[in-house]
């Protein structure tokens, strides 16, 4: 995969995967799809993109979804699994021999280092993957948060989440077969037509830092397609023409 180095048009990227793309009905872990969520790294760093990976907990538990317990102590049961699926792509990505750190918001000593915006970007900027894990160290705020922060404490050129769908709809698709799918929207257009691209929190740091936002369907398409420029999801971006 050594001589896949080609001209990319994106150079350093934060990568938002949900923890459900995992894991399967019934199982907590599909070792399928870990294989091909750790190939679609491995591709990009081969590439020499700079790349963090925020990856949520869905397939192990979802804090909103735990009614019986307190909001905040469901939340910090929902980092926790972020740490256990960054865990398990880690040794997948050991296997395939590329640099890896698994960084968290919540250190857990001889497992996890708690992320250091400037010793980690200097390593990020050297060429290793970062796997971003536990939320965002602190309950209420969801790993779409999460991602938007370390995209720009790491001055990453995209955001880019992987999702189950084609990108940007006007409605959920999967309940409303007539929804519009949007290629390209400003921020403004987004918040206009009040489309559910992320989290309000996360939508509004990348809006304030001129973080450009990929959205598009990460088990079908590569994600190397994404970064080499080709016509694929939904795009959100500052201003321009689209206003």
């Amino acid at each position: 995969m050594k001589d896949k180095k080609k001209r990319t048009k994106y150079k350093k990227i934060i990568l938002k995967i949900s923890g459900e793309f995992l894991g399967k009905k019934g199982k907590l872990f599909d070792q399928d799809a870990i294989a091909y969520t750790a190939d679609q790294i491995v591709d990009i760093h081969w590439a020499g993109v700079k790349l963090g990976v925020v990856v949520g907990g869905g397939n192990i538990v979802r804090g909103r979804e735990i009614a019986w317990l307190p909001r905040v102590d469901a939340d910090f049961c929902g980092m926790m699994s972020t740490i256990i699926n960054g865990i398990v792509l880690h040794t997948a990505l050991s296997k395939r021999g590329i640099p890896i750190r698994l960084c968290s918001s919540i250190e857990i000593k001889g497992m996890t280092k708690r992320f250091n915006k400037i010793e980690d970007r200097k390593i990020f900027e050297g060429g290793t993957v970062l796997l971003l894990v536990g939320g965002t160290g602190n309950p209420l705020f969801t790993t779409d948060t999460t991602a938007a922060m370390r995209a720009v404490e790491l001055g990453a050129d995209i955001l880019i989440k992987g999702t189950k769908v084609r990108g940007v709809y006007s409605s959920d698709p999967e309940k409303n077969p007539g929804a519009v799918f949007y290629h390209r929207l400003t921020f403004t257009q987004a918040i206009k037509k009040n489309l559910q691209v992320m989290d309000l929190t996360a939508f509004n740091i990348c809006r304030e830092n001129n973080i450009k936002i990929c959205v598009y369907n990460f088990m079908k398409y590569p994600l190397f397609d994404i970064i080499s420029g080709k016509n694929i999801g939904s795009f959100l971006e500052p201003g321009g023409r689209h206003d």
